[in-house]
C-alpha cells in the first residue's frame, strides 16, 4: 500500500522540485537585474542630479557678488562646493555604462578649470573685471559642466529602462514556462489521481458506505477482502466489527426488551397516574392507574388543559415543575366526584442536560387536602376561641396594671408586666396563626393594585428604619432603573417586606449594611433582601420557610410564622419565594412577583 502511493505520488514530487529549482533560479535573476538598477544606475542618477544641482548654487552664488551680496556668496559656494566633490567622487567610482567614463573624466576637467578660476573671481577687487570674467568664462564654464552631468544622467537612465525592458521580458518569458509547466503538471496529477482512485480510493468508498450503512442500524454489513494490503486487512476487521455487533444488538435487545417490561411493571404497580411524553409532547406511555383517569374524563390523547402550559415549559428546557403547596393542586371530576391531583412535571434529559420527553407524575392529594383544610379550620377555630379569654386577661392585666383597683407593692408589678408581655407575645401569635390560615384557606380575596417596585422599596425602607437603627444596621438600596409595575395589594406585601428587613436586620453585626434589591426578571419583578449575617446552614435552607421552624441555635424571639406567612402572601400573588445563603456570609431572601396586568385581581 505504501509502495503503491509513493509511485503514484513519485511524478508529481519531481515536478514540484523541478518547478521550485526553476523559480528559485527565476528569481535569482530578476533580483540580479533588479540589483543592477538599484546599485549601479541608481546610484550615478543620484549623484548627477545632486552634481546639476550644487553647480547651480554655486553658479547663484558668483552672481550674487555682482550684486554686492559678497559674503552670502562667499557662504553659499563653500557649502555648495563640497557636495558637489562628493558626488563628482560618486560618479567617477561608480563607471558601469560605456561612454559614461569619458564624460566622468570631461566633467573632472570642467571642475578642477571652474574651481581655479572661481578663486580668482572672487580675488579680483573690480567690479567690472567680475562681470566680464563671470559671463564671457565662469557662465559658459558652468553651462558646459551642468550639461555633461545632464548627459551622464541621461546615460544611466537610458540604461536603466533597458534593463527594466530586459527584467521585464525575462518575467513573460518565465510566466509562460511557468504556465506551460503548471498545464503539464496538473495533467499528471490528474492522471495519477484517476489511478490512485482506482486502487484506493474505490475500495475506501465502499468501505465508508457500509460503515455509514453501520451507523444507520444496518449491521448486515460485508466488505468483499480483495487483496492482502492494508486495504484488505481493514475490510477484514470491518467485517469481524460488524459480526461482533450483530451479536450485541442481539443481547442489548433482549435486555432492553427485559428493562422495558420491568419498567411498565413497576409504573403498573404505582397507584398515582403516571404519563410520559416525548420532546413534541406526544404521550407514548401511561400506566393503568392515567389509563383509566383519561378514560373517565373522556381525554383521548392529551393531558388535562390546567397543567399543559407547565409541560410545555419543561419540553421546552425549563426547570422540572415541583410543587410544594395544595394550593397547586387541579381538581377533576371522575364519576361525578371532586378529586386533588398534584402535578409534578420531571424533564427527561441526556448527558449534556437536552431534553427529550416528560414525565408527569399526578399525586391524588384528595384526603391529604381535606385533613389540611380540616387543620387549617381547627387552628382557626381554636384561635378564634382563645382571642376571647385573651381579651379578657390582658384587660385585666391593664386594669391591675394602671391600679385601678388598688395599689401594687414592686413584686406584684414585676409578675404583671411579665404576664402582659405574654400575653401580647401570645395575641400575635394568635393572630399570625389566623392570618396564616386565612391565606391558606382562600378566605383572603386580594384586590391588586399597579405599583411601582421603586416606591415599594422606599416605603419598606422608611418603614423598617428605626427598627434597624435600633439594631445599629444601615439600610441601602439597589433598584434598576427601568422595571415594569407589579400587582399588588399593598399592605400585604408591605407585611412582607417588613418581616424580610426585620429579619435581616436582627441577624447582621452592627456597623454592617442590609441591602433591599428590585430588578427586572423575566416576566416580572425581583425583590432581594441582603444581610451579611451568619448566614443559614444548608440543611435547614428547604425548612425555614416551615410553620414553628427555627433554625436550631438562633435566637428564639417569635413563633416561627413570619416567613410561612410571608410566602403565603406572595404565593397569593401568584409568586415565589426563596432563599440564597452560605453559612459566613450572610442571606439572601428573596420573591418574584409578575408584572401588573390590566384588570388583575385575586
Amino acid at each position: 500500500m505504501r509502495k503503491r502511493i509513493l509511485i503514484g505520488l513519485l511524478p508529481l514530487i519531481v515536478l514540484l522540485l523541478a518547478t521550485g529549482i526553476y523559480a528559485v533560479s527565476l528569481f535569482s535573476k530578476l533580483g540580479g537585474a533588479v540589483d543592477i538598477i538599484l546599485r549601479e544606475n541608481y546610484a550615478s542618477i543620484v549623484a548627477a542630479q545632486n552634481m546639476k544641482e550644487s553647480a547651480e548654487r554655486m553658479d547663484s552664488a558668483l552672481f550674487f557678488t555682482l550684486a554686492g551680496e559678497e559674503e552670502r556668496a562667499r557662504k553659499m559656494y563653500q557649502e555648495n562646493l563640497p557636495v558637489f566633490e562628493e558626488n563628482l567622487h560618486t560618479e567617477n567610482g561608480n563607471i558601469t555604462v560605456p561612454g559614461e567614463d569619458a564624460l566622468a573624466i570631461k566633467l573632472t576637467k570642467l571642475h578642477e578649470h571652474y574651481v581655479v578660476r572661481a578663486g580668482e573671481y572672487f580675488a579680483m577687487p573690480d567690479l567690472n573685471a567680475r562681470r566680464k570674467m563671470y559671463f564671457e568664462e565662469m557662465l559658459p564654464t558652468f553651462t558646459e559642466i551642468k550639461d555633461t552631468a545632464d548627459k551622464i544622467l541621461k546615460l544611466n537612465q537610458d540604461n536603466m529602462v533597458k534593463a527594466n525592458s530586459d527584467a521585464r521580458s525575462l518575467s513573460l518569458r518565465s510566466t509562460r514556462y511557468m504556465m506551460i509547466t503548471i498545464l503539464c503538471g496538473a495533467g499528471i496529477a490528474i492522471y495519477f489521481a484517476l489511478r490512485l482512485q482506482h486502487s484506493i480510493l474505490r475500495p475506501i468508498q465502499s468501505l465508508t458506505d457500509s460503515a455509514k450503512e453501520l451507523g444507520e442500524g444496518n449491521l448486515d454489513q460485508v466488505v468483499p477482502v480483495q487483496s492482502q494490503d492494508e486495504l484488505g486487512q481493514l475490510a477484514d476487521t470491518f467485517n469481524k466489527m460488524a459480526t461482533k455487533l450483530r451479536a450485541y444488538r442481539q443481547v442489548t435487545s433482549d435486555e432492553i426488551l427485559q428493562a422495558r417490561q420491568m419498567t411498565e411493571v413497576t409504573f403498573s404497580a404505582f397507584p398515582d397516574p403516571i404519563i410520559a411524553l416525548d420532546a413534541t409532547g406526544t404521550i407514548n406511555f401511561k400506566n393503568p392507574s392515567a389509563e383509566r383517569l383519561m378514560l373517565k374524563l373522556k381525554m383521548d390523547d392529551h393531558l388535562p388543559e390546567q397543567i399543559d402550559e407547565q409541560v410545555r415549559a419543561v419540553l421546552q428546557g425549563g426547570e422540572d415543575y415541583i410543587p410544594a403547596s395544595f394550593s397547586h393542586a387541579i381538581c377533576v371530576r371522575p364519576d361525578d366526584k371532586e378529586t386533588f391531583f398534584l402535578p409534578r412535571i420531571i424533564g427527561i434529559r441526556g448527558d449534556k442536560g437536552t431534553i427529550f420527553g416528560a414525565a408527569v407524575i399526578l399525586q391524588n392529594v384528595t384526603r391529604l387536602r381535606l385533613l389540611d383544610e380540616v387543620k387549617t379550620n381547627l387552628v382557626s377555630t381554636v384561635s378564634h376561641e382563645l382571642k376571647t379569654p385573651l381579651t379578657s386577661v390582658r384587660m385585666a392585666l391593664h386594669l391591675l396594671l394602671e391600679e385601678a383597683i388598688g395599689a401594687l407593692n414592686p413584686k406584684q408589678t414585676e409578675l404583671l408586666v411579665a404576664a402582659r408581655d405574654d400575653s401580647e407575645r401570645l395575641l400575635t401569635m394568635i393572630n399570625d396563626l389566623l392570618d396564616l390560615a386565612r391565606l391558606e384557606s382562600g378566605a383572603s380575596r386580594m384586590m391588586l393594585e399597579a405599583k411601582s417596585p421603586k416606591q415599594l422599596v422606599q416605603e419598606a425602607i422608611s418603614d423598617s428604619k428605626d427598627f434597624a437603627e435600633a439594631h445599629g444596621v444601615k439600610l441601602e438600596t439597589d433598584i434598576d432603573d427601568s422595571i415594569p409595575l407589579v400587582g399588588v395589594e399593598e399592605r400585604q406585601i408591605a407585611h412582607v417586606f417588613s418581616n424580610l428587613i426585620t429579619n435581616a436586620a436582627k441577624h447582621t453585626p452592627r456597623g454592617e449594611q442590609v441591602v433591599v434589591q428590585a430588578r427586572k426578571h423575566e416576566g416580572g419583578v425581583r425583590f432581594a433582601v441582603i444581610d451579611k449575617g451568619a448566614g443559614i446552614p444548608v440543611q435547614y435552607q428547604s425548612r425555614i420557610f416551615d410553620k414553628f421552624f427555627r433554625v436550631p441555635g438562633s435566637e428564639r424571639t417569635g413563633a416561627g410564622l413570619g416567613l410561612s406567612i410571608a410566602r403565603e402572601i406572595v404565593h397569593a400573588h401568584h409568586g415565589s419565594l426563596g432563599v440564597k445563603s452560605k453559612q459566613g456570609e450572610g442571606s439572601e431572601f428573596f420573591f418574584i412577583l409578575p408584572e401588573f396586568q390590566k384588570g388583575s385581581s385575586q
